[in-house]
């Protein structure tokens, strides 16, 4: 059953429509200030409540939010892991609209939903084309949660289209390992692992700057290496196909300084460049790059003598802190919707 059906409007019509709507509900227009949404909540009959709504012509679409918790990000956690079973062996993505002023962006709300629907079934991201969106509508101190069709989340489906599939084996992740307390280690190398098979990267680098203890190093490539797999023996089982991440370790310095100008090197640092700020040109590079290497640190971040040799670097949530999976999944998700973007202005171009 519904806790709340979210409705968008033409903006300055949500007073309007929330008159108009004769419903046995409590309706909100503009709710804690915010224009072009109105709210229905405590409804006797949900179904006939947002019949009645989608007959006002000033109403652009409306969800019925599933789980109604707290805008707070272990909240939206929760909700989403609750929500994660009408996403088994499904393509996904995970999309949010925050209104309001929040400790976390909505990218990180991405990353982390995302991840935690990939620790509780088989699913499978797919930012390009995905069969269901697990949808996020903030409003100040209150989110609503629901999966929807991707026309809700204003993702037409790409018939025809490039797949991201292709595009993720060209993907090179080069990250400085976490060492540290043998069970926090196995945990995260075993959600990096898993992140880094559902969107199928090419190759895990972990990348070292230093001398390490050999046993916590294979400790994590052991987790690391765990995750990818049981994603990957769940992928073979629903897709019947799938190629398991290469896992290599190798001295960042060189993994970084050595690249070919064939490839499109992008460090994420919080010295870096918001993405606005160099979204087109990233957009271009991918289209004719060889090779895309992501570059991400942990404790000790990536070297700053190595930002020479990047073509981008670039700030993944401006004043947040990011933990080391959450960075990679974010990273990931950030790179996704700008290959969705290259692949489709390559494909209408050759039209």
């Amino acid at each position: 059953m519904p806790c709340a059906i979210v409705a968008k409007t033409e903006l300055g019509m949500e007073k309007y429509v929330a008159n108009v709507l004769q419903v046995p509900c409590k309706v909100e227009g503009a709710p804690k200030g915010f224009q072009g949404l109105v709210l229905l909540k405590e409804c006797e009959d949900w179904d006939k409540a947002y019949e009645e709504l989608l007959k006002v012509p000033e109403v652009i679409r409306a969800m019925k939010a599933e789980k109604c918790v707290k805008a707070d990000l272990e909240e939206l956690k929760r909700a989403a892991k609750e929500l994660a079973k009408e996403l088994e062996g499904k393509r996904f993505a995970v999309r949010t609209v925050r209104r309001g002023k929040h400790p976390f962006t909505s990218m990180q709300v991405n990353a982390e939903l995302g991840s935690t629907v990939l620790s509780e079934v088989n699913a499978k991201v797919d930012l390009s084309n995905p069969e269901k969106v697990l949808m996020v509508e903030i409003v100040g101190d209150e989110a609503y949660l629901a999966v929807v069709d991707p026309e809700y989340a204003g993702m037409k489906k790409l018939k025809g289209k490039p797949s991201l599939d292709t595009f993720f084996k060209k993907v090179i992740v080069v990250q400085e390992p976490y060492l540290g307390p043998k069970k926090s280690v196995e945990e995260l190398g075993k959600r990096i692992g898993r992140v880094l098979q559902s969107f199928g990267v090419g190759k895990y680098v972990f990348g070292l700057r230093e001398e390490v203890d050999a046993l916590s190093l294979a400790n994590l490539i052991r987790a690391v290496e765990e995750g990818a797999r049981s994603r990957f023996e769940q992928q073979l089982k629903t897709e019947r196909k799938g190629k398991i991440v290469e896992l290599t370790v190798f001295d960042v310095y060189h993994e970084v300084g050595s690249r070919s100008k064939k490839d499109l090197v992008i460090i994420f640092e919080p010295e870096g460049k918001t993405i606005d700020e160099v979204k087109e040109d990233i957009i271009k590079r991918m289209r004719k790059s060889k090779r895309i290497v992501l570059v991400l640190g942990s404790r000790k971040g990536t070297p700053m003598g190595l930002y020479r040799f990047a073509d981008f670097v670039i700030d993944l949530a401006p004043g947040v802190v990011l933990s080391t999976e959450t960075a990679l999944a974010a990273a990931l998700e950030l790179v996704a919707s700008l290959a969705t973007e290259a692949l489709k202005e390559s494909t209408e171009g050759s039209k």
